[in-house]
């Protein structure tokens, strides 16, 4: 007598929020959320999201639960997802997300994936957040880097696939704002990334080490800072300091439509950060046509090809800084065709079809745990 096969696993994707202005995790949890969906209509499975702040932008044919900002209320919801007979898959964003599973009885929980973004996994974990990897399935972190700098605080032995992140493709979002673009011209060095206190590590400082070196072989160098945050006033006062605050914009926050305006005007694309977990605003570079400018020993070693794409620097030698960023306003044919080739290598190595390849293989191996 040939046993009846076990009802298909369905998918559940555990996020911190899919909000348009939620920055890069949001984004990969909005890039999640259409992968996986896609997978799910491919292998007719079903699917949700569970998120634990804001909205739904991807439309209501999104199965979608949120939680009001409670992880209490996700925690319950997670258990009563898990209560059935057949536990569905799940994918978490975030580590954080998955402590409650480490608070579950084993039996009741099912296969999980864990994603590593970066910072929260470069340090002693708690408890709850080793118990939480022990008991996935897969672990996933966004670039090598992530997973090297993380291996001394996972879990012994714990195996962790690479998948490299991808961006979005849709119209941005909000109305260009044309003042903001008449006010920066062209031609200008560009840096986007939030200015927090507690992001130092995302290299403003050693930028505007570096600008006084730069001016001196291109007295016309001008470098523009688009984003928010509370480090910001410290960073303008110390561009003052160094007699560079008249050749440097900080414009604040910027719409996804007004960005792509200001990436398209730019020169060349600077980030000295080595906090990065991957680094989406280098394949925004790429994909605007801009070589880039990136830190030695981070994850922008793996997106970034020195002397092909763009060029990686020491942050911490303000010379080597300045020598890459002049050599690239002074030839505008070399950085172009620099720009010409990360955009191929965006399209050949980065692309979102590729990315769900990567991710169809895990989800394979997941839903069959």
């Amino acid at each position: 007598m040939q046993r009846a096969s076990s009802p298909a696993r369905p998918l559940l994707l555990v996020t911190a929020g899919l909000d348009l202005d939620g920055g890069g995790r949001a984004l990969l949890g909005r890039l999640l959320a259409r992968s996986v969906a896609g997978y799910a209509r491919a292998h007719g499975l079903r699917f949700r999201v569970l998120a634990l702040e804001g909205g739904n932008p991807l439309g209501p044919e999104l199965a979608f639960e949120g939680c009001g900002g409670s992880r209490l209320a996700l925690g319950r919801a997670l258990l009563a997802a898990q209560l059935g007979p057949r536990p569905p898959a799940l994918v978490f964003d975030l580590l954080g997300l998955a402590r409650v599973q480490a608070l579950l009885p084993r039996q009741l929980v099912g296969p999980s994936a864990i994603f590593l973004l970066g910072i929260e996994v470069w340090r002693p974990l708690s408890p709850l957040h080793q118990r939480a990897l022990e008991g996935a399935s897969l672990r996933v972190a966004i670039s090598q880097h992530t997973r090297e700098r993380a291996r001394p605080f996972l879990p012994d032995d714990s195996p962790v696939e690479v998948l490299h992140l991808a961006l979005e493709e849709r119209a941005p979002q909000g109305a260009v704002d044309l003042e903001l673009l008449a006010r920066l011209g062209s031609g200008y060095l560009l840096t986007v990334g939030r200015m927090g206190a507690s992001e130092r590590y995302k290299g403003h400082d050693a930028m505007l080490a570096a600008m006084p070196a730069l001016l001196e072989r291109q007295p016309r160098a001008r470098w523009v800072v688009v984003g928010g945050g509370d480090d910001r006033p410290r960073l303008e006062r110390r561009a003052g300091e160094l007699g560079v605050a008249e050749q440097v914009s900080f414009t604040g926050f910027a719409n996804e439509a007004t960005l792509a305006e200001v990436y398209r005007r730019a020169a060349a694309f600077v980030m000295l950060s080595r906090g990065e977990g991957f680094g989406l605003v280098y394949l925004e570079a790429m994909r605007a046509g801009l070589p880039c400018v990136a830190a030695t020993a981070s994850a922008a070693e793996e997106i970034v090809r020195p002397g092909e794409t763009g060029f990686i620097v020491d942050p911490d030698s303000p010379q080597a800084v300045a020598g890459a960023l002049a050599a690239l306003l002074a030839e505008p044919a070399f950085a172009s065709r620099l720009g010409a080739a990360g955009r191929q290598l965006y399209h050949q190595a980065f692309s979102r079809e590729r990315f769900e390849r990567g991710l169809a293989s895990l989800l394979d191996r997941l839903v069959e745990s």
